[in-house]
């Protein structure tokens, strides 16, 4: 194969004028934003950090970067949901502590759930601390309507959550 060379200023500013520039905006690239730690949040309070309003079929992961506020040790968690169409049940939930600290004794995740509804909540039991939480959806099924709320947990639903094992 033989090599050219391009030298003339005209051919160069042609084939950049020719060529599609990659932005943010175009392109089919992601947003800048979804890079970002947009869901990151200290608390002072039990936060909804997933929640699933219907009975359709779920399979979802989450990036899950908790940490005491104020510079405390940070630990990254995977966690898997999954449920098949038409069950009410919890969602089975897998809660892979990554990397970091060892998984934190005092936050703790908790799983709610209406058998009769089929809807179910995702908390970040807060019991001591501040803790600083950051959520990213990494993969789902249902993109349309997947939320990662961050809204303050109804502490009846808290007390009524049972602990999420981390393996």
């Amino acid at each position: 194969m033989e090599k050219v060379y391009l030298k003339d200023s005209d051919v160069v500013n042609e084939l950049t004028d020719v060529i599609p520039v990659a932005t943010t905006e175009k392109n089919g690239l992601n947003p800048a934003s979804d890079v970002r730690k947009e869901k990151m949040i200290a608390t002072t309070t039990s936060r909804i950090v997933y929640e699933g309003a219907s009975s359709t079929a779920i399979s979802t992961s989450l990036l899950i970067s908790l940490a005491a506020f104020g510079g405390g040790p940070m630990t990254l968690f995977y966690m898997a949901i999954n449920r098949s169409v038409d069950i009410l049940k919890a969602p089975a939930i897998i809660l892979n502590r990554i990397g970091g600290a060892n998984a934190p004794t005092t936050p703790r995740f908790k799983i709610w759930s209406n058998e009769n509804t089929g809807f179910f909540k995702i908390i970040l039991e807060r019991t001591q601390y501040t803790p600083s939480i950051y959520i990213k959806i990494l993969n789902t099924t249902i993109p349309y309507n997947d939320i990662t709320p961050l809204s303050v947990a109804n502490q009846e639903e808290v007390d009524a959550a049972t602990y999420i094992d981390v393996t």
